[in-house]
């Protein structure tokens, strides 16, 4: 991997410095991710400001760069590396989008200037760029033409941080509008650039929404300067039109760091994170009645986060955050804050006297929370009478922060609490970070589905807990589950075809969004216009087993004699060292297409369907490839309300890139160009430690290059 160093220029066909606020800012990244992780930071930031430059010196293409990034996963951390690259290399004038709410502009503000060193006021003396924000009008209203040259004669860049709301934006405008620009060179970064910026108006080439309308005239005013939006949920921006002034003309990937865990992690690979709670359990918390599950959710945190602090080497691995977000309505929020604050409250009461009987009762309860919950290996190293003393501690320092407009008096030093449950709606999504979360409690969920990228955005759970991903639980209704499996296959299609336009193999224009075994949009229609199309897939998978025993006695025989006609060859494909992966055979299609004439119950739900894929297979030969060893089965954890599975094919091995050496079940292809069936043998269970084995089968999942429905850009 190529290492950048302080002074040092790199040439291919332009010339980069790294100044000064590279040295500050890489060797804060050093101190906190460490040599590799602050290098992997600079690689990626280099390649996309030598690709945005040569966009901005090409007269075809507009100043518009999207960069996508995965929902916290640091992608603020490379915002600053660019700023650094983008100061040492002349740019002097920066407007960040600080976020639609006072809490998120501070948090932009306190996070650029502690980047750069900047402390108070903007002085003269201080070596660092000057910051502004539009949570102090004085500061932005007493600048002058003489103030900005001083400040940009002394080689200081200045930094407007302005929150995503019209009155915010027009005043920066009016400042703009006042000052002489000839000395500017101007960057915008639009955070949550799908989120408030684009254009709402029925009518979108004649009028313009109001926050839409500023940054346009932004634009205007600093004559087209570097537009970086900014977002993990890019649904609505590929799809934009090409009249709209936020349209990008190119993207790059923002690859998360090491430990990194996000949809794939939580929602695709086999684990025992998600706990599913009833229906009725939310609609009890509609009505005001607190379900077991939750009061269970709340248990677990305490346990979780009391081992968690039994681990610790260091007092600030102590922390920990619930989240329970269940509502939009503030007056739900209440209800469970009051509900959950009393029943913390008569704990903490109880904890304080040893022999009290409602202590004893509730350690009984943390230890059936215990047994029922954490997982085997972590029993073996962590029993539970070693951490009664911590789950006392846990008691007494967990408040409860109610997240919405009227809980601001909870909210206050956030920072000095130790162990949160937060309780809210719409705050506790997007931009809010949760740097401890253990425990999710979700059940909220809109009727027809709601758009993936608010869908995607209030998955709060994402971030970088490898470090203690074997305590995260998140508690939600096995649609909600679904769903997020849905969302999390959704974008690691979304990340390839990105992954494409970056490497210029395809154009944004040609981006499609799956819309198979899913009810949700991609975004809001106010925003875009798009429609389902019949047109790419990646692959069906089986979703339900066969539930009769004697179906699956039948197509065991069948498929053996299948297995048997052939002599099978090895194949690496999925692997990065070149170790055997799976099995395969070319099998002609009419033999296939015998075979799906007499296989019993896998058609007999969705997603697999007969006749298309009957259809489908041609008349030429097709790869069947037998995952892992047919032999010995391979477990896959069903839903508890049918017998469907969670997810057939499953990730890489590992979270850590450098110790990845399976990329995937959904990467062991033999033809790319043909169909491929893939066969795995499955035990299923709701529990690993049970499995059902006498419910063990074959399943299929198939690679189609063509058919299916998609969401593309258009009316």
């Amino acid at each position: 991997m190529e290492k950048y160093t302080y002074g040092s220029e790199r040439t291919s066909n332009l010339t980069i410095k790294f100044d000064k606020y590279f040295k500050l800012v890489n060797d804060k990244h050093i101190a906190s991710y460490g040599e590799t992780g602050a290098n992997n930071i600079v690689q990626n930031i280099v390649e996309t400001y030598k690709s945005i430059q040569l966009q901005l010196a090409s007269a075809n293409k507009n100043n518009n760069i999207l960069l996508v990034g995965k929902v916290q996963s640091g992608k603020t951390s490379n915002l600053e590396m660019l700023t650094a690259i983008a100061f040492d290399n002349g740019y002097n004038i920066l407007v960040i989008y600080g976020g639609y709410d006072t809490g998120l502009l501070k948090q932009t503000t306190d996070r650029f200037k502690g980047t750069f060193n900047v402390v108070g006021d903007a002085t003269y003396d201080e070596d660092g760029p000057a910051v502004f924000t539009t949570d102090d009008s004085a500061q932005i209203l007493s600048i002058d033409d003489e103030i900005m040259t001083d400040l940009l004669d002394n080689n200081k860049p200045v930094i407007f941080v302005s929150m995503k709301r019209p009155a915010a934006m027009k005043k920066i405008n009016e400042l703009f509008d006042r000052l002489d620009k000839s000395k500017f060179k101007a960057f915008i970064i639009d955070d949550e650039g799908d989120q408030a910026s684009l254009n709402t108006s029925k009518d979108k080439i004649k009028n313009a929404s109001a926050t839409y309308k500023e940054i346009s005239r932004m634009k205007d005013l600093l004559d087209e300067p570097m537009y970086l939006s900014v977002t993990a949920t890019p649904q609505a921006n590929i799809f934009l039109d090409t009249w709209s002034r936020l349209r990008p003309d190119s993207i790059r990937l923002i690859q998360p760091g090491f430990g990194y865990d996000g949809a794939e992690i939580y929602h695709l690979y086999e684990n025992d994170i998600i706990k599913i709670v009833s229906d009725s359990d939310h609609e009890d918390l509609s009505t005001g009645v607190i379900p077991e599950s939750l009061w269970e959710a709340v248990r677990y945190f305490i346990v979780a986060s009391a081992i968690k602090r039994k681990r610790a080497s260091q007092t600030k691995e102590h922390y920990s955050d619930m989240i329970i977000h269940a509502f939009r309505e503030v007056t739900q929020h209440s209800n469970i804050y009051t509900s959950i604050n009393n029943y913390l409250k008569n704990m903490k009461d109880s904890f304080e006297y040893d022999e009290d009987d409602d202590k004893k009762t509730y350690l009984t309860e943390f230890r059936n929370c215990y047994e029922k919950y954490v997982s085997e290996e972590i029993k073996c190293d962590t029993a539970f009478d070693s951490i009664i003393e911590e789950i006392s501690t846990v008691v007494k320092k967990t408040k409860i922060i109610l997240k919405n407009g009227i809980g601001k008096t909870t909210q206050g030093n956030e920072n000095l609490k130790w162990h949160k449950i937060y309780v809210g709606g719409d705050l506790l999504q997007r931009g809010l970070t949760f740097s401890n979360l253990i425990t999710t409690y979700f059940t909220r969920w809109a009727a027809g589905g709601g758009y993936m990228d608010t869908n995607l955005q209030r998955a709060r759970w994402f971030g970088y807990r490898s470090k203690y991903i074997d305590l995260c639980k998140i508690f939600t209704t096995a649609e909600i589950a679904q769903e997020f499996t849905n969302l999390a296959e959704i974008e690691d299609d979304l990340w390839e075809q990105f992954a494409d336009v970056e490497n210029g193999e395809r154009l944004i224009d040609d981006i499609l969004i799956q819309s198979e075994n899913t009810k949700q949009n991609p975004t809001s229609k106010r925003r875009v216009k798009y429609k389902k199309v019949n047109f790419k897939n990646r692959w069906l998978k089986q979703r339900f087993l066969v539930d009769d025993e004697n179906k699956i006695s039948k197509n065991d025989n069948e498929l053996q004699k299948l297995f048997n006609a052939v002599t099978w060859k090895t194949t690496t494909a999925g692997s990065t060292n070149g170790t055997a992966t799976a099995r395969y055979a070319y099998f002609d299609a009419n033999t296939l297409k015998k075979l799906i004439s007499v296989i019993y119950g896998v058609f007999d739900c969705e997603p697999f369907q007969k006749k298309a894929l009957m259809d489908l297979l041609g008349e030429d030969n097709i790869p069947v490839i037998l995952m892992g060893n047919d032999k010995k089965a391979r477990y896959r954890s069903i839903y508890e309300d049918n017998f469907r599975i969670k997810a057939l094919l499953q990730g890489a091995n590992s979270t850590v890139a450098e110790k990845i050496t399976y990329i995937g079940d959904s990467s062991v292809i033999i033809d790319k160009d043909k169909i491929n069936i893939q066969i795995h043998r499955i035990v299923p269970g709701k529990d690993k430690a049970y499995p059902m084995t006498n419910k063990e089968q074959y399943m299929f999942a198939v690679y189609i290059p063509k058919e299916k429905t998609y969401f593309v850009k258009g009316e």
